[in-house]
C-alpha cells in the first residue's frame, strides 16, 4: 500500500480552527486507500508558548528528513512543513486553509514582521507542489476542495433548538466583540430565549470577558471554551443560528458543519462564504463593514421564518459529504502518483 505522510503543525486534537476536523474527516476515508502516518509537533513541544509553533514545526520537519524520504508521497496542511519539504525536493500536495498568510493573525506581537516571509513561502509552495488545493476562494493554479464533513448527527427538530453560537479562534480578525454588540441590541424577549454561546480560545478571551461584563450580559453570553469536534457539532446542532463576522476567511469548517445539521448562518460576505450562503435562503450575508443594527435585523429575519432558512441550510450541507470529497482527492492523487512512477 502507498505510504503517505500527513504534515500538520499541531495534532488534529489541538489544531486551531477547523484544520483538525478537516484532516480527521478526510483521513477517515483516506486510510482505505493509503498507509497514512502523521507528522505534527510532539506533545512536549506543543506545550511551548514562548516560541511560535510554526517555527518549531519547521525545525521539527527539517530533522525528519530521513524519515520522510521513506514515504511515497506527502499531503501537507502546513505552509511551513510544505516549504521545508519543497527545499528537500520531495513530492507533495498542499492544502491552503483560509488565509494564505497565517501570520497576519499572529498571536505574537512580532508576527507582522514576518508577513513578507510567509508571502514568499506561499509562492514557493504554489510553485513546487504537484497539486495545490484551497479551502477558500478558487483562484488560478489552485483547485477547490470542500470541507469534508463526517458525523452521525440526526437533524434536530427546530423546536428543540435555542440560542446562537460562534465557533472559531478568539482573535481580533474574527470580530467576536462585534457579535456581542449586535446581540446586545436584540429585544430582551429574544435574548431571554436565546443564549449566545462562544466556542473557542485565543488572545481576545480577556477582552471578551470584560465586554460581556460591561454590557451586563453575564447571564446571556457564555464563553464555553475549546470543545472537541463532536461536542462542538452537538452545540451547533442544538442552536438556532451560527454567527460569524470575520474580516477575512477562506471557508470556515464551522459553517460547513452548521449547514450539515440544518443551522442557518449569519456572516460577513468574505472569502468563499458567498459561494455557499445564499442571502435570504440559508442565511444572511452582510457587507464586511456592516452596522451592528444590520446584524441584529439579520437575526430577527432568520427567526421570523426559521423553518425556511433551516431546511435550505440542510439541503446545502449535503455537498460536504466527506466520502465523496475524499474520492475526488484520491482520483487526483492517482494521476499524480502514476506520473511519478513514470
Amino acid at each position: 500500500m502507498t505510504k503517505v505522510a500527513i504534515l500538520l503543525t499541531n495534532s488534529p486534537e489541538t489544531s486551531y480552527g477547523g484544520i483538525g476536523p478537516f484532516v480527521k474527516n478526510l483521513d477517515v476515508h483516506l486510510t482505505k486507500h493509503y498507509d497514512l502516518n502523521y507528522f505534527y509537533l510532539p506533545e512536549r513541544l506543543e506545550s511551548v508558548t514562548i516560541v511560535p509553533h510554526r517555527l518549531l514545526y519547521a525545525i521539527y520537519i527539517f530533522f525528519k528528513y530521513f524519515t520522510l524520504k521513506k514515504y511515497d508521497f506527502i499531503i501537507s496542511h502546513s505552509p511551513e512543513g510544505s516549504f521545508v519539504v519543497s527545499k528537500f525536493g520531495m513530492s507533495y500536495v498542499h492544502v491552503f486553509h483560509g488565509n494564505d498568510n497565517p501570520v497576519s493573525m499572529s498571536r505574537f506581537w512580532y508576527g507582522k514582521y514576518f508577513i513578507s516571509l510567509f508571502d514568499y513561502m506561499s509562492k514557493t509552495i504554489a510553485k513546487n507542489s504537484l497539486i495545490t488545493y484551497t479551502v477558500g476562494n478558487e483562484i488560478d493554479g489552485r483547485k477547490k476542495i470542500l470541507n469534508p464533513i463526517s458525523h452521525d448527527f440526526v437533524l434536530k427538530e427546530t423546536s428543540q433548538r435555542s440560542g446562537f453560537i460562534f465557533a472559531g479562534r478568539l482573535e481580533s480578525g474574527k470580530r467576536v466583540g462585534r457579535l456581542i454588540e449586535a446581540y446586545a441590541l436584540l429585544p430582551s424577549t429574544i435574548r431571554d430565549k436565546n443564549i449566545f454561546k462562544i466556542a473557542g480560545k485565543g488572545s481576545q478571551l480577556s477582552f471578551l470577558k470584560n465586554r460581556i461584563s460591561e454590557l451586563g450580559l453575564q447571564e446571556q453570553v457564555q464563553l464555553i471554551g475549546n470543545l472537541d469536534n463532536r461536542s462542538l457539532i452537538e452545540q451547533i446542532s442544538s442552536s438556532k443560528i451560527l454567527m460569524m463576522a470575520s474580516e477575512f476567511e477562506g471557508f470556515p469548517m464551522a459553517i460547513a458543519e452548521a449547514l450539515s445539521v440544518g443551522v442557518p448562518i449569519i456572516s460577513t460576505s468574505v472569502g468563499d462564504i458567498p459561494s455557499f450562503i445564499r442571502n435570504g435562503e440559508n442565511g444572511v450575508l452582510l457587507d464586511k463593514e456592516y452596522l451592528d443594527e444590520d446584524y441584529k435585523i439579520g437575526i430577527e429575519k432568520i427567526l421570523s421564518n426559521y423553518d425556511h432558512f433551516s431546511s435550505n441550510a440542510y439541503s446545502t450541507g449535503k455537498i460536504f459529504d466527506a466520502e465523496k470529497i475524499t474520492d475526488g482527492l484520491v482520483k487526483d492523487l492517482s494521476v499524480v502518483l502514476n506520473n511519478l512512477v513514470k
